[in-house]
């Protein structure tokens, strides 16, 4: 149910709860989440806008999807695939086939609008036809999509099929080497896991060689190989990289990193005025850890957050936002070894603070559970799904059986969600949580009329 007369707010409305970062856009009794903070500035300048509801407010609105990115406005590309895609109405992506395409449309410094989508958010886009040539897409039109309400994808929508232009570059065929990073930010210490591949060809290389750009010798090499993983340690601040990959084919020919598809890494200066600490520094899977972030030396704070760099993740996660507090503190449970760090913003001047390490022990990873509360009547239950929170957990969804692909008939955002469904046949129902991008699955309900 919406809110009441006094409480409701109108469509277009950001809103916020009480105890959670996290915001929704609201349209027609439904919200509709902003998964990270790039989706959200794709379609707006800053937060100004958000208003703050209570928590029992937040709930009556149905949670119904995801926010992505706004059409036009930004490249992406899925953490794991080095393709470049642009992006079209209702969360179309189409793979932008050529550089020479992408700089026709956003400029020849096109690769730095390309934003990461993690495989786990991936789901929320639809594959559309691809760009060979600039003909091929109208940026213009997509950018006259400027309200989220106008990209809310209709159900059962199905891209159209555009003809594909050929892409007029020749070197598309030439082999040559792909380099991702698990993330484009770090800190101070922080290992980042560098991949390459070969593009173009499915023949080894004699020898792959991982570089960042400001070492002249390699920080990893691979032999007879058709991919390569090194792990660069970051070691001074601030600092910003590029990784790229250098190679040579059997016959002595050189196969490289072509310049607009290294890799980024951006390192923020750190300030001994910003303390952060957590306790206990090692703990066991699952357990609930205490972080405090200490900036009291800092006057006039506009913003202070506390961020976690996690490995596997593309971007440091933001774990606690404290406003203009100079204090700021909270507890979560924690799955993964993890670095925290803090930011504050101070007169338009952003302040980091340098890391500290939490390490995890064991290798508990954290499910969903069902419980049937109740059944009050022969076609009708009640369901508890209790959900795991903290790090990167990201949305349980009920589903009526026993595969993530079966059909979809609850999600839920919270710690605990009570789910009231109806059913005519005997039914199986399971949960997934998306767990630092796997689905883990709880135990299965059997329910009969």
């Amino acid at each position: 149910m919406p809110l009441s007369a006094s409480a409701a707010v109108q469509n277009g409305t950001l809103i916020k709860g009480k105890t959670s970062n996290a915001v929704y856009y609201v349209e027609a009794g439904k919200r509709y989440a902003f998964p990270n903070e790039q989706v959200f500035l794709s379609w707006y300048q800053d937060f100004s806008s958000v208003t703050t509801v209570s928590d029992a407010d937040l709930a009556s609105y149905t949670l119904t999807g995801n926010v992505r990115f706004r059409p036009g406005a930004l490249l992406v590309k899925i953490t794991t695939d080095p393709k470049v895609y642009a992006v079209s109405r209702y969360g179309v992506l189409r793979w932008v086939m050529s550089e020479q395409a992408a700089a026709d449309l956003y400029g020849s410094n096109w690769s730095s609008i390309v934003r990461d989508v993690s495989d786990t958010l991936f789901i929320n886009y639809l594959r559309g036809s691809d760009v060979g040539q600039s003909v091929d897409y109208n940026r213009n039109e997509e950018q006259s999509v400027t309200k989220i309400t106008d990209d809310i994808r209709p159900i059962g929508y199905v891209p159209p099929v555009a003809q594909t232009s050929i892409p007029t570059e020749a070197a598309k065929k030439i082999a040559t080497l792909s380099v991702v990073a698990s993330t484009s930010q770090a800190t101070l210490n922080q290992m980042v896991d560098v991949f390459a591949k070969v593009e173009n060809s499915s023949l080894p290389l004699a020898k792959i060689e991982l570089y960042a750009d400001n070492e002249t010798m390699p920080f990893a090499t691979c032999l007879a190989a058709t991919d390569c993983h090194g792990v660069y340690t970051v070691i001074q601040s601030p600092l910003t990289i590029y990784f790229s990959a250098r190679g040579t084919d059997a016959n002595g020919a050189a196969v490289t990193t072509p310049l607009s598809a290294r890799s980024p890494l951006s390192v923020q200066q750190t300030s001994s005025d910003i303390q952060i600490s957590i306790s206990p520094q090692i703990s066991g899977a699952g357990t609930r850890v205490s972080f405090t972030s200490d900036a009291h030396k800092f006057s006039g704070i506009n913003n202070h957050k506390v961020y976690a760099a996690i490995p596997g993740e593309p971007n440091p996660v933001l774990l606690k936002d404290c406003g203009a507090e100079s204090n700021c503190a909270a507890s979560l449970p924690f799955y993964r070894t993890t670095q925290l760090f803090s930011k504050i913003t101070t007169g338009g001047q952003t302040s980091q603070s340098a890391s500290v390490t939490l390490s995890i022990t064991g290798n508990g990873i954290p499910k969903p559970t069902l419980t049937l509360l109740s059944k009050p009547s022969p076609n009708q239950a009640v369901i508890k799904i209790d959900a795991p929170t903290g790090e990167t957990i990201g949305f349980t969804t009920l589903v009526a059986g026993v595969t993530e692909g079966n059909t979809a008939v609850a999600l839920c955002d919270q710690s605990t969600c009570e789910v009231t469904i109806q059913f005519s046949t005997p039914q199986q129902y399971t949960s997934f949580t998306d767990v630092g991008g796997k689905l883990e699955s709880s135990n299965t309900l059997n329910l009969e009329p």
